[in-house]
């Protein structure tokens, strides 16, 4: 198999005294990469001088202003001209190797992404419970597993199968949910993500959207679980039993309907997807051990 060409693609805001406690990390551990890309969504710091100066090498993208993770993303990787991109957040720092196992994998062309092994996490084990996607921890890290999504800041993607995919949808912007939908996406079209205990990161959780309003933040994320579940799940059983928790959850809870409301201002973005794997299959699939 010819060396596959890489390049990492960082997304930053205000973030940095992130970069500079992880890009020489990212730096230490990733020989032979093509190029890493800093996409600086409209930040007010002093991220461009620090990068010219003591990085003059980084490619530096900024935005003119804050248009949120998912295009910021996007933005980078459209970028890249490598085989595969890396995606980390700017508080990821990759510990030895982490490129080294992930990369094999690609030997099969049905693989699409890689997920990293956060040192204090673990992987997301999926499930469908009253009407949507349930997630928890996976117990047994010893082991490489189907995943359901790719994280989008821990993660290696092969960059051909990502613009055959659109990349991450931006309906979801400023962010959340936009990796778990491409994910699906890539799943219903017969591609493979798979999480791996041997490409290790060590993710901190420090990220500027912590500094952004949590009632906010609290709102995009459960109108971004909607605006994921309106547009991608289509198995019929699978949507009378979300018809079934958007009734009973919103009676008990009358506050949701500002969520729902906050979606519906969104459905004239919403596009349907062409597909060939069920998400009856897709449940079945993921979390097994790969093999």
């Amino acid at each position: 198999m010819k060396k596959p060409s890489i390049d990492i693609v960082i997304t930053t805001y205000n973030g940095r005294h992130l970069l500079g406690k992880h890009l020489p990390n990212v730096i230490k551990h990733s020989p032979g990469i093509n190029q890493i890309i800093v996409v600086d969504d409209g930040g007010g710091d002093d991220t461009t001088e620090f990068l010219q100066k003591s990085y003059p090498e980084v490619t530096y993208l900024k935005n003119p202003h804050n248009i949120g993770f998912t295009k910021s993303t996007n933005r980078g990787v459209a970028q890249s001209k490598a085989d595969l991109v890396v995606l980390l957040n700017n508080d990821v720092s990759p510990q030895k190797d982490y490129l080294k196992k992930a990369i094999k994998y690609f030997q099969d062309k049905k693989v699409f992404a890689i997920t990293f092994n956060e040192i204090h996490s673990s992987w997301p084990q999926v499930s469908w419970k009253k009407g949507k996607l349930h997630f928890t921890q996976g117990e047994d890290k010893t082991l490489a597993r189907f995943s359901a999504w790719a994280s989008g800041g821990s993660s290696i993607i092969k960059r051909a199968l990502w613009n055959e995919l659109g990349g991450f949808n931006e309906v979801y912007s400023p962010g959340y949910w936009e990796d778990i939908d491409l994910g699906w996406r890539a799943w219903k079209n017969g591609y493979k993500i798979i999480w791996d205990p041997l490409s290790t990161v060590n993710h901190q959780h420090e990220s500027t959207f912590k500094k952004l309003d949590p009632n906010f933040i609290n709102l995009i994320k459960q109108r971004n679980e909607l605006l994921f579940l309106w547009q991608n799940i289509t198995d019929l059983s699978l949507r009378a039993s979300h018809l079934s928790f958007l009734l009973t959850h919103s009676l008990a809870h009358p506050g949701y309907f500002k969520v729902i409301l906050a979606a519906i201002k969104s459905l004239p973005r919403l596009k349907r997807h062409q597909s060939t794997v069920s998400d009856l299959s897709i449940l079945n699939q993921i979390n097994n051990i790969y093999e």
